[in-house]
């Protein structure tokens, strides 16, 4: 091999946790001016790292909410036995962009009248 060819090899082998992390952390689609609040019924929860995730029914429509990294969640008390199906959550937080996506990443959590931060 090429010492060139190494070099480049070397290169895009580097950048491969850089682009990985760009990939995870993309929420500069979401509406970052302007606070969405939904309320509903979780329907299907994904309690599983890097971040929980919900499905919630809200005005008509199924939403999937991006919620909390699980430690931070875990340590302020949103522990995948809260997080039930059929449980009534209110969640603030940012939409996607693309209005055609029913997403939001979640700021805060509201269950049984306790709201915790998510951030």
């Amino acid at each position: 091999m090429r010492k060139s060819s190494i070099i480049l090899v070397a290169a895009a082998i580097a950048a491969l946790p850089a682009s990985a992390a760009l990939a995870h952390h993309g929420w500069a689609g979401q509406e970052n001016d302007k606070v969405t609040v939904l309320e509903g019924k979780i329907e299907a929860v994904r309690y599983r790292n890097p971040h929980g995730e919900i499905d919630l029914t809200s005005g008509g429509r199924k939403w999937q909410v991006t919620l909390a990294p699980i430690t931070r969640m875990e340590s302020r008390g949103i522990t995948e036995a809260v997080l039930k199906p059929g449980t009534t959550v209110r969640l603030e937080g940012h939409r996607n962009l693309d209005l055609s996506r029913w997403e939001m990443k979640a700021n805060a959590i509201t269950i049984g009248g306790k709201t915790t931060s998510l951030r």
